[in-house]
């Protein structure tokens, strides 16, 4: 499929594109910067649930279900190696991004099911979510329905204007800067 757009090439950024592409250096970044002032917030966003209240694990286990309901190789290549450092061994990936909930603990079977009726349904039905309360709290609840919609928005913006995967694994190393500085000038 051709490209729908054109991503601005690096060396034609400006110093405030360049400023938000060198913290995560991928082409997401250079697809956000195409819109006037989203880029930074999107990815102080995304880096909010890094420092939330979910560990490493669940995060890993929400974006790859949502990843596969939405059919985005980007995110499952961006977040595949991140589950792997959570834990995640193969089989365990596969019951997640199959739906597979007689494969996975109650809990995280619990976690599958509420996202998928998020993604599927646009809302988690009544037995979704009480299944998910009781491994959860209502916060945590919050966040695990947020970074679901974070991860289906960033999705459908990639799919949506065609943007091709970064041809190596992109680092995360100053994503959190970005999310710090959006703390610091809310304080």
């Amino acid at each position: 499929m051709a490209h729908r757009v054109t991503l601005t090439d690096v060396t034609d950024m400006t110093s405030e594109q360049l400023a938000v592409y060198e913290k995560f250096q991928s082409n997401l970044t250079r697809a956000l910067l195409l819109t006037k002032n989203s880029a930074a917030a999107h990815l102080a966003l995304g880096a909010t649930f890094t420092v939330g209240l979910l560990s490493l694990l669940d995060r890993e286990v929400i974006v790859l279900r949502v990843a596969k309901l939405r059919d985005s190789d980007f995110e499952r290549m961006l977040h595949y190696p991140l589950a792997k450092k959570a834990g995640l061994n193969d089989t365990e990936v596969k019951a997640i991004e199959g739906g597979l909930y007689d494969e996975m603990p109650a809990s995280r079977a619990a976690l599958v099911r509420y996202v998928t009726d998020c993604m599927e349904l646009h809302r988690a039905s009544d037995e979704a979510f009480w299944a998910l309360r009781a491994h959860y709290s209502q916060n945590e609840i919050a966040e695990i329905t947020h970074l679901a919609g974070h991860c289906a928005m960033t999705a459908m913006y990639l799919a949506s204007l065609n943007i091709p995967l970064d041809e190596g694994v992109t680092s995360w190393g100053r994503l959190t800067e970005v999310q710090n500085a959006v703390k610091s000038s809310a304080s």
